[in-house]
């Protein structure tokens, strides 16, 4: 039997005008990017885009789609995607996706063009399907400046800046705004009679509910106090955590988990050699690691934790705004190599002070904080000419003691040999550092071998200039770094008396808490000393000296600040300027400033403008050691108003 058609074409037509006429669904953000969305510029240029290519990409992107969050914060290293997902993203979603009229807030008029020109237009371009909806009447239309664009589909992207009139801001209202250069708006302009003006433009969404808006904010950090730090620091502050494929333990490795550069002898061999290494084994991972990490990442909000296996635990704080930052470990673009490098150019730059910036800004994506007055200035310039005729690894006849610090850092550790003479001055015979073979060992069998070997070296003493050996009467050797203080622990015991570990306490250091010191000896506080004591630690069975490294660094520098023929001065031992250079550097590495406080008045505290102070510690630590000898500035008196007082000299007495 024949089967008959019954549909006719009026039928069919409507049908047709039945599925055109149900609204399309609308895709996430992440979705809309990896199907539309064909970068411009960089490495996959003309190719579209793909999350994993940046893993973190799509934790950034799950987290907008997921809806909890109004206001969206983000920053990260140059170069590593940061402005196509942090605004070029947001921008094309919701003009082509969510046809809606977006404001753009850029901090000048004359951005106002390099962004569209250079970021905007090249992307919208760059879209298969959305090319054609480019602005086709209009200035904007023709190549010019314009501060509105009507796109094809009705949809309108308004610029607004910080400069000019608050009339200005004050005339457009939509539920999406869009801010790059973020802290380019801090300052209020002195024609202003209204709040800041990112609040300004934030108030163009008052005509929508707080829950049916949406902000999105991107930045390269300026400083602690710039807008963009804020808003992610007081936001969810969300870190990227990554597995360590050695020891498993959820990680985020910074600029001080960067090594191999610090011995390279030129940018290529700091190339070959530079690796990220994990926080909390300090073995390093090959790029092939550090991508597996990556692509396994998670994210944790402030507030939460998350175990072995991976799982995040908690509530994420209560707020509108993710902020969220990645770093370079999490830019795949670049090599830890190429990290290397700028390292390693940014230690030996002659302005160091932009170097650090530099590298603090776009290499690791953290604010920097340049510091307002130095208090004991101390140059590169003056310090490479404060040498004597002896030279190096020999000791002053008329030296009465002899002390070495020892800084301790993972894969390595550097000491400092310094000798006090009768007259208050004192002279760095020698200075030196060793190789820690983590990779090979283990940190704790590699420290502890590393340790043996440099005792075996200070035993044998160092020359007297007039013929003999003299060995140092103390050793101190830091104890703070975590992952090694149990091995340091048992090198000092097994080493005597003259091996004395040491741990500092600053009011200027995140962690490591402020040094308070003991008003009387006893069963735990078995000495006390001028800005330092000893402390009986029960469990381990040692006894641990504990220092205030901020009186201890001021009184190196006030050392070093001396002219070289004064009384109480400190020398080097002679070596050509070059050869002292990287000592010079470490010691410097730390200023003293002064700072007022609200509510407190002015406040010192020590801040670091380059990151290897590691020669600095050192010598803080053989100073205090000098001290404990029975070093004085000036004999028959103390430097300072802190009666030395023993718990075992008290001990005998009563015995």
């Amino acid at each position: 039997m024949m089967t008959v058609a019954t549909t006719t074409p009026a039928l069919e037509e409507w049908r047709w005008f039945g599925e055109h006429a149900r609204a399309p669904r609308l895709r996430s953000m992440r979705e809309f990017m990896e199907s539309e969305v064909i970068p411009a510029r960089g490495k996959f240029r003309n190719l579209r885009f793909k999350c994993r290519r940046q893993p973190f990409t799509q934790l950034w992107f799950d987290a907008i789609d997921s809806g909890k969050w109004t206001r969206h914060w983000c920053t990260g290293p140059s170069q590593a995607g940061k402005t196509l997902v942090g605004f070029n993203a947001p921008l094309l979603y919701h003009l082509f996706e969510r046809r809606e009229t977006v404001i753009c807030g850029v901090p000048t008029l004359d951005m106002v063009s390099d962004k569209w020109k250079d970021d905007i237009q090249p992307a919208i371009e760059c879209c298969p399907n959305y090319a054609h909806l480019m602005p086709r009447q209009g200035k904007g239309s023709r190549g010019g400046t314009s501060v509105s664009y009507r796109m094809g589909n009705g949809a309108e992207l308004r610029f607004m800046t910080a400069g000019g009139s608050d009339k200005g801001r004050a005339g457009k209202t939509t539920r999406v705004l869009i801010i790059t250069e973020a802290d380019g708006f801090d300052e209020t302009s002195e024609t202003s009679r209204e709040s800041d003006k990112l609040t300004q433009l934030e108030a163009r969404l008052r005509g929508f509910d707080v829950s049916e808006t949406t902000v999105f904010g991107e930045c390269t950090l300026s400083t602690v106090e710039g807008r963009t730090n804020q808003e992610i620091t007081k936001g969810t502050d969300s870190q990227i955590m990554l597995p360590c494929p050695h020891c498993g333990a959820w990680v985020v490795p910074e600029r001080e988990d960067v090594h191999g550069w610090e011995e390279a002898e030129n940018d290529i061999a700091a190339w070959e050699n530079t690796l990220f290494h994990c926080p909390a084994c300090q073995k390093p991972w090959t790029e092939e690691q550090r991508a597996a990490a990556n692509h396994a990442c998670r994210l944790v909000h402030r507030g939460q934790d998350i175990d072995a296996v991976g799982n995040v635990t908690g509530e994420p704080p209560r707020t509108w705004t993710f902020g969220l930052r990645w770093s370079a470990v999490h830019n795949l673009f670049r090599t830890a190599g190429s990290v290397g490098v700028d390292l390693w150019k940014a230690a030996r730059a002659t302005d160091e002070e932009n170097a650090e910036k530099w590298l603090c800004q776009f290499v690791f994506a953290v604010p920097y904080e340049a510091p307002e007055v130095e208090e004991t200035p101390l140059s590169a310039e003056v310090l490479v000419r404060r040498v004597q005729d002896l030279r190096r690894g020999v000791v002053p006849d008329k030296a009465e003691y002899l002390t070495v610090g020892l800084d301790m850092h993972g894969r390595f550790g550097r000491y400092v040999v310094p000798a006090w003479m009768p007259d208050g001055c004192s002279h760095v015979c020698d200075y030196d550092a060793f190789n820690v073979e983590t990779d090979k060992f283990g940190l704790e069998r590699a420290t502890l071998a590393a340790l043996r070997d440099f005792r075996d070296m200070v035993m044998k003493g160092w020359g007297l200039a007039g013929g003999g050996v003299r060995v140092p009467d103390q050793v101190w050797i830091d104890a703070g770094y975590g992952a090694q203080t149990d091995t340091i622990y048992k090198f000092c015991k097994e080493s005597g008396e003259r091996f004395r570990p040491i741990v500092g306490r600053s009011a200027s250091q995140l962690g490591v808490g402020r040094y308070t010191q003991p008003k009387k000896t006893g069963p735990e506080v078995r000495r006390i000393g001028d800005g330092y004591h000893i402390a009986f630690q029960r469990k381990a069975r040692v006894l641990l000296v504990v220092i205030n490294v901020d009186r201890w660094k001021s009184w190196v520098h006030q050392r070093l600040a001396c002219a070289p023929e004064s009384p109480g001065s400190m020398t080097l031992f002679k070596a050509m300027p070059r050869d002292h250079m990287g000592f010079i550097k470490e010691i410097t590495a730390e200023r003293e400033i002064e700072e007022f406080v609200p509510g407190k008045g002015p406040r010192r505290r020590w801040e670091r403008i380059r990151h290897a102070n590691h020669y600095l510690d050192s010598t803080v630590y053989a100073s205090a050691a000098g001290h404990f000898c029975g070093f004085r500035l000036v004999k028959g008196g103390d430097d300072q108003p802190v009666v030395v007082t023993d718990w075992f000299a008290r001990q005998k007495r009563r015995t």
